[in-house]
Order: C-alpha cells, then sequence, then structure tokens
C-alpha cells in the first residue's frame, strides 16, 4: 500500500496479510503511519498503489461507503461517535 497526504508520502510499500480469524495489533510511534493505514483499508484515504484485498475482492477504488458494506469501517478513538 502507499497513501499520502498532499505531497507528502504517509504510507511507503506496506505489505500486510490478515488470516480469516486473526486477531492483530497494529502498534507504532506517533507518525508512523497507523492510522493511515486504518484509512486506507476503509477508503478513507485513497491507495495510491499495490492491491488491497478483502474475502478475494479487491478493495482499491472502492468507496468507503462500499467498503463499509463488506463490513470494514473505521471508528476513531474519542470523537463521540456514539453517546454516552
Amino acid at each position: 500500500m502507499r497513501a499520502r497526504y498532499g505531497a507528502a508520502d504517509a504510507l511507503k510499500g506496506l505489505n500486510l496479510t490478515v488470516g480469516e480469524g486473526e486477531i492483530v495489533a497494529l502498534l507504532g510511534s506517533n507518525g508512523a503511519g497507523k492510522s493511515t493505514t486504518l484509512r486506507s483499508i476503509s477508503g478513507l484515504v485513497p491507495n495510491l498503489s499495490g492491491s488491497l484485498n478483502f474475502a478475494g475482492q479487491s478493495l482499491v477504488g472502492l468507496k468507503s461507503e462500499a467498503i463499509a458494506c463488506l463490513g470494514i469501517a473505521h471508528v476513531p478513538e474519542g470523537r463521540r461517535v456514539f453517546p454516552g
């Protein structure tokens, strides 16, 4: 995966495979690309190169709404998305 904000590369050549039923933690320091990775997977930031697949279907070029319909969503922490 490769993603950028404006002229700044945020992800450069990320390779990640998660198997069915696996639980994975994405760890790293501030600015390491954790949020950008999740935002790219959920279609909120475009993937500029490479492949991105879920259950055998390519996610590249799909809008975030279509990706959400497949069961993938990005819910940021601390944004009061869910009431009390």
